[in-house]
């Protein structure tokens, strides 16, 4: 599959930055990110697809949901909670690995996820701040594939926002 856009990568100390400009409205863009109805489309490598996901979308919310991999027994739970939410723009949330009772993994990092989207020419900029605790968690996460992971989700976000504008 072919990407239509190019996703920007950079790597700064303890945060990772991951931009793309997606062919869509700024309102849409904020509703994928503020449903399961929406996420459960496109969160996830292509090979990890979301397959639970509970959402109480709200300041002080979280959201918990499973990624499925390719074998059995395949699975990545995380649990999402929502510091600040402001419609259209961005959502910041503390994002921690965890299990499927929703308790949080202390042996994983943690990391405040921040995603602001800006409109430009007629898309939307999508810019993702991930910070971590330190440069070596960074890189610990990055080493077990985030940086793929995302860009396979952001390809199939591409291919949702399609489907979804073209009705």
């Amino acid at each position: 599959m072919e990407t239509k856009n190019k996703m920007d990568v950079t790597e700064d100390g303890n945060k990772l930055i991951i931009e793309r400009i997606f062919d869509a409205p700024l309102e849409l863009m904020f509703e994928v990110w503020s449903s399961c109805e929406h996420l459960k489309h496109w969160w996830g490598p292509k090979e990890w697809p979301m397959k639970e996901c509970e959402m109480d979308f709200r300041e002080g919310g979280q959201w918990h949901f499973c990624l499925r991999g390719p074998n059995e027994g395949d699975e990545s739970w995380g649990l999402a909670t929502y510091k600040e939410i402001e419609k259209p723009r961005k959502i910041v949330y503390q994002d921690n690995f965890s299990d499927a009772e929703g308790n949080i993994n202390e042996e994983m990092p943690g990391m405040l996820v921040t995603v602001e989207l800006f409109e430009h020419e007629g898309k939307t900029r999508y810019v993702g701040t991930t910070l971590f605790d330190t440069p070596e968690t960074r890189e610990k996460v990055v080493e077990m594939g985030v940086v793929e992971g995302m860009g396979s989700s952001m390809d199939r976000l591409d291919e949702y926002l399609d489907q979804t504008t073209a009705q």
